[in-house]
């Protein structure tokens, strides 16, 4: 089956999809919930809340908290978390080589702050491999707006037919559907395979090694 002959950009999420990033998230949140007397969470809890930013992370692990203690509390998650951004994260198996292998441009679209994306990118020398890298706070609305895609679609003068997206969760998911644009799902990162399922992207990869030959009109 041919994925697209025409593919001039593909869009990738960061976080599960090209780095795991679950440890020095969830020391961060923990951290913060240790600063108001809660109990630790479980790493794949806090991976369950991941995909949607910084913002709704902690409101999701932090439920009790309202408004400027909630604004003190992702302030002090931030803080802690821009220290330890790559303490334990690292790029799956394969990530490297698999974006050495795809030939088309290559965007980064999180929605993690831009800053800490760049950051992460930069220290596991993935950021060259990168022709723009944005944040959830890069565009007015982050994912699954499609308002991103359409920023991106306009900025490297691309119509949807010539972008793929891919990533691990509902965020990418629709993001690529509210866009019209296809949409690669790996099944290694946050989302389950029954998750992945239901969102129904229009191809799957099992790991970072496939995708290229995906891109390469092959699925």
């Amino acid at each position: 089956m041919v994925l697209n002959d025409d593919i001039k950009l593909v869009i990738f999420d960061l976080d599960g999809t090209l780095v795991d990033s679950k440890y020095d998230l969830a020391d961060s949140v923990n951290f913060v919930r240790q600063k108001h007397n809660l109990s630790p969470l479980p790493v794949d809890k806090v991976a369950s809340y991941l995909g949607s930013g910084i913002t709704a992370l902690v409101k999701a692990v932090l439920p009790e908290l309202k408004n400027n203690n909630f604004d003190s509390a992702v302030k002090m998650f931030k803080d802690n978390y821009v220290e330890h951004l790559t303490d334990k994260t690292l790029p799956y198996d394969g990530v490297k080589e698999m974006l050495s292998a795809v030939p088309q441009q290559k965007v980064l679209l999180s929605n993690k702050d831009e800053k800490f994306s760049k950051q992460i990118l930069r220290t596991l020398a993935l950021s060259n491999f990168f022709t723009e890298i944005y944040g959830g706070d890069s565009f007015k609305e982050k994912k699954p707006s499609p308002v991103p895609v359409y920023e991106i679609m306009k900025k490297f003068s691309l119509n949807k037919e010539s972008i793929v997206m891919v990533g691990d969760g509902t965020n990418d998911v629709m993001v690529g559907k509210n866009a019209g644009i296809k949409t690669i799902g790996v099944l290694y990162g946050y989302s389950s395979k029954e998750q992945m399922k239901e969102l129904a992207p229009d191809y799957t990869a099992e790991t970072p090694f496939v995708i290229a030959d995906m891109i390469r009109n092959l699925c």
